[in-house]
């Protein structure tokens, strides 16, 4: 029972030593300094630690739904329910993909200084993408999903849309770097909405499918055969 199966090993195990080799080759290939590509940036940058502590809050929620996501997906797989499997599959497959566009700035950096592409192309693919999720899905979401924190999560992601191409320059003249504060609070908004819609459904789905007890989300008090004090 204490022993660690082949599989197991090989999901801990191969992902890190896949990042530290394509870290090593490109260390090698390229001549990018090692301690660039390992230490982490603020120390690199000699910056405090706390500078882009939002966006960082951001990167670590999109993961979390992203890791939530595939946890159910992959849990309720086995149970017949190949809809709520797809819907769960996508929905963190699409997570991902913000996740690195966010934390790589893909399509403000990577994508215009290594791949030549226009950014509002980017942006707009983006756009396409997440309507056609939304398309595709739209009949599971509305009848198996408590979808108004999703409709909040899209609000703020537009929100911060529009006040980083539509009103940056007037908002700038008229507040300072207080459009950066509305620009990037609607953004961790929409991230947080986005998260806990992800994860409620998640639980919601494997709720219905007698895999997890049937209790809300965030549900923390004890039962009365499980207090303690009895």
């Amino acid at each position: 029972m204490n022993a660690v199966s082949r599989r197991q090993l090989l999901m801990t195990f191969g992902p890190p030593l896949v990042i530290l080799g394509v870290t090593a080759a490109a260390c090698i290939f390229f001549d990018v300094s090692i301690p660039a590509m390992t230490r982490d940036a603020a120390a690199l940058a000699h910056i405090p630690p706390l500078w882009g502590i939002v966006s960082n809050i951001g990167i670590l929620l999109w993961c979390a739904a992203a890791s939530i996501g595939l946890f159910a997906a992959v849990t309720i797989r086995g149970t017949g329910q190949s809809d709520a499997f797809r819907f769960l599959l996508f929905s963190s497959l699409l997570t991902v993909y913000l996740l690195f566009d966010d934390f790589f700035q893909f399509h403000e950096n990577l994508a215009v200084n290594y791949l030549g592409l226009d950014e509002q192309v980017v942006v707009a693919a983006s756009g396409i993408a997440i309507a056609a999720y939304l398309i595709t899905f739209r009949r599971f979401i509305l009848q198996r999903t408590r979808f108004a924190i999703l409709l909040l999560a899209l609000g703020f992601f537009a929100a911060s849309v529009a006040i980083d191409v539509v009103l940056e320059p007037w908002l700038i003249q008229e507040i300072g770097h207080w459009e950066y504060f509305l620009e990037d609070g609607a953004k961790l908004l929409g991230i947080a909405c986005w998260c806990s819609y992800l994860a409620g459904t998640s639980h919601q789905l494997l709720a219905g499918a007698s895999l997890i007890p049937q209790r809300s989300l965030g549900q923390m008090e004890l039962s009365a055969d499980d207090d303690p004090g009895r």
